[in-house]
């Protein structure tokens, strides 16, 4: 590890509804500064979901104009990215956007999901399920729907690598997001023809796949400018926000498991080989093996609608505590994008469930952060069926914070619950520039440092009331999906 005490790492994460950059002091292992923007989504009653690629990078020069300017004399050492996957963003020869940016909450393509899942090619070279989520049946809405648009685009890019391409002028991605478009084979590990060809697009569009601690290129004079950034900081190719929030939460072997709950939540394990399974199969940040993901898409997307439309603004948690476990037998599925687990359908929505005039908002607030743990613990389940029974789980992310949440999940799942207070994909982005600039030798180098606290399950009979209802939960997803 570096022994400069003005080194810092910078970490850039383009998330789903925000930017949120950070600095890293590797000597001491602290974040020393940090600041979040978010940005808009367009949203249609068909289903579609949209931003402004303009709006990610706004959001990320004004973050690190506020965390640099709050690092004087400190020397920067490197950049990491993270982003959230599966978008479809296409540039032009000048390397502007040819329509605003699909994100993977978009699910006005359902005709074009069926219609590649169809395609048994995308199972056995992208080892995974065709489901509204991936780029590929996106590049297939737009291939059949805006031919003119796809006709002007020379690049597609994803989240991060859009902000990549800002900071460097160089196009490229990780294999983590490569493997996330779905037209990616794992096989020969490179882009595939035919995939490209399916969705009705040529393969010229890919970028270069580089390894997630590869250098992607340097700061530029303009975006030094715009950023503040030193020109000629190393850039990093960095990863997908799930296989970042893996690196962040200090996961590296079998027998752990990351559950990152943010917008949506996504639960990781690890394991050697590609193999399709109850989840999704993601790139390794760390090279060397590929992660078992299950994802509840709507995870802290329930909680803000709940505090928003339910709960007149109230603090979700605040509420939740004047309600019993089990939340009076009032059950909440939040399935507002659709399921991955207990089974994939990308076409059922959220609900309230067994609701009676006893029900008043604490038993509103308590059933969605108990709906949200239920369904992070059946995903935990169906990691384990490829990456083996955890015997720890850490979980990162916002909703992480709640400490009703976490007593909820601590008391239905098997495994011993830590949570990582700093640990998320920023943090992993910091830790893939570090192992690439040097900083670090060796992933155990950052995990060592990571603070954790252990969750105590709770005593009494809070245990059985949760477990009760987590059964309650169950038989209504087995009735419904």
């Amino acid at each position: 590890m570096t022994a400069d005490p003005q080194a810092v790492l910078i970490g850039i994460d383009v998330g789903t509804t925000g930017v949120k950059v950070i600095g890293f002091e590797p000597q001491s292992a602290i974040i020393v500064a940090s600041a979040g923007r978010e940005y808009p989504s367009s949203s249609t009653s068909v289903g579609g979901h949209e931003q402004d690629p303009g709006d990610w990078w706004r959001a990320v020069v004004s973050c690190l104009r506020e965390v640099i300017g709050s690092l004087p004399g400190r020397t920067i050492t490197g950049v990491g990215l993270s982003g959230h996957m599966h978008s479809l963003l296409l540039l032009d020869e000048n390397g502007d956007p040819v329509r605003p940016a699909m994100t993977w909450a978009d699910r006005r393509i359902n005709e074009d999901t069926r219609r590649l899942a169809g395609n048994g090619s995308f199972l056995a070279l992208g080892a995974n399920d065709v489901v509204d989520a991936f780029t590929a049946p996106k590049l297939a809405w737009l291939s059949r729907t805006s031919p003119e648009a796809l006709g002007r685009a020379t690049r597609l890019v994803l989240a991060k690598d859009y902000i990549g391409y800002r900071l460097t002028g160089e196009y490229a991605t990780d294999e983590t997001d490569a493997i996330g478009t779905l037209l990616y084979d794992v096989t020969t590990s490179a882009w595939s023809p035919e995939l490209f060809a399916a969705a009705g697009a040529s393969i010229d569009l890919a970028p270069r796949v580089l390894r997630s601690t590869q250098l992607r290129g340097t700061v530029s004079v303009a975006a030094m400018v715009e950023t503040g950034l030193p020109s000629g900081t190393p850039v990093m190719a960095g990863a997908g926000d799930v296989s970042a929030a893996v690196v962040g939460a200090g996961v590296v072997k079998s027998g752990q498991i990351c559950l990152n709950v943010g917008t949506a939540a996504q639960v990781m394990g690890m394991m050697e080989q590609p193999v399709p399974g109850a989840g999704f199969v993601f790139g390794s940040a760390l090279g060397g093996g590929f992660v078992s993901m299950a994802s509840v898409y709507a995870a802290g997307a329930s909680v803000r609608w709940a505090e928003r439309a339910v709960l007149g603004g109230g603090d979700i948690n605040v509420l939740a505590g004047q309600s019993a476990p089990g939340s009076q037998g009032l059950t909440y599925l939040p399935f507002m994008f659709g399921t991955a687990v207990p089974r994939k359908n990308d076409s059922v929505r959220a609900a309230y469930l067994g609701q009676t005039e006893r029900h008043g908002r604490p038993e509103f607030a308590s059933a969605v952060l108990e709906g949200v743990a239920f369904a992070c613990a059946d995903a935990i389940a169906a990691v384990a069926e490829a990456s083996g029974a955890p015997q720890e789980v850490r979980v990162v992310g916002g909703v992480a914070n709640s400490s009703r949440w976490r007593e909820v999940l601590a008391s239905v799942i098997d495994a011993d619950l830590l949570h990582v207070p700093e640990g998320g994909s920023a943090l992993g982005a910091v830790i893939l520039a570090g192992l690439g600039t040097g900083v670090y030798v060796d992933p155990a180098d950052a995990r060592e440092h990571l603070r954790t606290v252990r969750v105590p399950r709770p005593a009494g009979t809070v245990v059985a009331d949760y477990r009760e209802a987590l059964e309650r939960y169950r038989l209504w997803c087995d009735k419904l999906l």
